[in-house]
């Protein structure tokens, strides 16, 4: 954690974005902060570091860090992470409030790999946004649109599509994959602005051939393929200096204009946020919140408030609401709005995904008055269950050959993308299992039945952290 807050305060001395609610800053010659280049407003705008400059100290900072304190630097400096969440949703009736993932509705039948021809792919949408715009007479946590706010029904939809292209893709240049919704970022840019603000305390900034969406740092999210020194290269790069090749590709993709460059390298941070806005970062951009990985005052704001919350999103990102006894996961109905996909095709995914659902099987608390936010796994239960999974699918599912013979890998990559995914987390040298992971099991009983598996059962444990922010947030 030190180092962690070590790698924000960097930010902050580099003018990098730092953690914080929304401000109307000078954007170091990038192009103008939204709020500065509608007419009438009035922002301040205050001088930064020349991007040379800044782009060595940057690459200073990166070179000396270690990967976990570049990575989190990374992504409060670039920002360039996309939003993560679960897919699937139950076809269940909302149960009634206070029921644990454990014993709730699931959303095996229609999500499991075992029910998906070889080849699977999900299905891709032109305009999701439209679909979740359609009355729907929806649940406790969808509210109907209301075309008069932001004109009609058209610009409604419009709004969150866009809203929704710059939460997956920060940084939406001319002459990159997603320049196409570049029109519709800029004639939306008031309201955007405003609602990203005042929702997430994210800034939104154009220039003459690209947008970004200023997030705040967010621990897992590095950029893929760098490490310390590529993170270096990369700032270097921004400042006109050569790239390798793992820097090169990557900007192969952003294809920042320069004022994009300079803004990455000199925008000055975000200020300092509260609960409420800490906490709406967390719903908008990771899978599930629990309330036991929260500080205090950010878990009292969203037990008092998970409805209200979740209705923002709803409304402004098309997001609906699983409000649990241990937290909050927020959906996609078009399963989209995510950089991961699980439920999802490949290896990986769907091996991942099993060994969720048999794991629940096994472990799922019984007989508790409270259910626990996280079991303990027994390490043997993992390899032998994975040994299972394996033998039952592994050649019939055309499994990558390469998992199949080496199953060290196989489970480290496996696991590591049930944590990312928010379904389970370390412990020392052991795994906790985490109550969301139970929407994916075969079925759920109120009360199961108690008796001896194959393994057995050990006794539920919270997560080791109980009531600290272990976001780093």
């Amino acid at each position: 954690m030190e180092r962690q807050q070590a790698a924000v305060g960097a930010v902050t001395a580099t003018g990098g974005t730092g953690t914080g609610r929304t401000g109307t800053g000078r954007a170091g010659g990038a192009g103008r902060p939204v709020a500065q280049a509608l007419p009438g407003a009035r922002a301040a705008a205050r001088p930064g570091p020349e991007p040379a400059a800044a782009a060595e100290e940057l690459a200073a900072r990166f070179a000396a860090a270690e990967p976990a304190e570049a990575d989190l630097l990374a992504s409060a400096v670039f920002g360039a992470y996309g939003a993560r969440h679960l897919g699937g949703a139950p076809r269940q009736a909302e149960p009634a409030p206070g029921t644990s993932w454990w014993h709730g509705p699931t959303v095996h039948h229609s999500t499991s790999p075992l029910f998906r021809p070889l080849g699977y792919r999900r299905i891709r949408r032109e305009a999701p946004a439209q679909a979740a715009a359609r009355p729907t007479g929806g649940g406790r946590h969808r509210k109907p649109e209301h075309p008069a706010a932001t004109g009609d029904l058209a610009a409604a939809t419009e709004l969150r599509t866009a809203a929704r292209l710059l939460m997956a893709h920060p940084l939406v240049t001319a002459d990159g994959p997603h320049g196409a919704g570049l029109p519709l970022i800029r004639r939306h840019a008031g309201a955007l602005a405003e609602r990203f603000g005042a929702l997430l305390g994210y800034r939104l900034t154009l220039g003459p051939a690209h947008a970004r969406l200023h997030k705040a740092p967010l621990p897992g999210r590095p950029l893929p393929g760098l490490d310390p020194a590529g993170y270096a290269a990369l700032a270097r790069a921004l400042a006109g200096a050569p790239a390798p090749p793992p820097v090169r590709a990557l900007l192969d993709d952003w294809r920042p204009p320069a004022a994009l460059a300079a803004d990455l390298l000199t925008a000055p941070p975000l200020p300092a946020v509260g609960p409420e806005v800490t906490v709406r970062r967390l719903l908008a951009e990771t899978p599930v919140v629990l309330y036991d990985d929260l500080a205090p005052a950010a878990r009292a704001h969203l037990l008092a408030a998970a409805p209200a919350e979740t209705e923002r999103f709803a409304d402004f990102l098309g997001l609906t609401a699983e409000i649990r006894a241990e937290g909050v996961a927020l959906l996609d109905p078009a399963d989209e709005l995510t950089d991961l996909a699980l439920p999802g095709p490949g290896t990986l995914a769907q091996a991942a995904l099993l060994l969720a659902e048999r794991l629940v099987e096994d472990l799922r608390p019984v007989g508790t008055e409270t259910a626990p936010p996280a079991v303990l796994v027994p390490d043997a239960l993992i390899d032998g269950t994975l040994g299972d999974i394996t033998d039952d699918y592994g050649m019939s599912a055309g499994w990558d050959a390469g998992y199949l013979a080496d199953l060290a890998a196989f489970r480290r990559d496996a696991l590591d993308l049930l944590h990312r995914m928010g379904l389970a987390a370390p412990a020392g040298r052991t795994w906790l299992l985490r109550a969301p992971a139970a929407r994916y099991a075969p079925r759920a009983e109120p009360e199961p039945p108690g008796g001896g598996g194959r393994h057995s059962r050990p006794a539920p444990v919270p997560a080791p952290g109980r009531g600290r922010d272990r976001q780093g947030v």
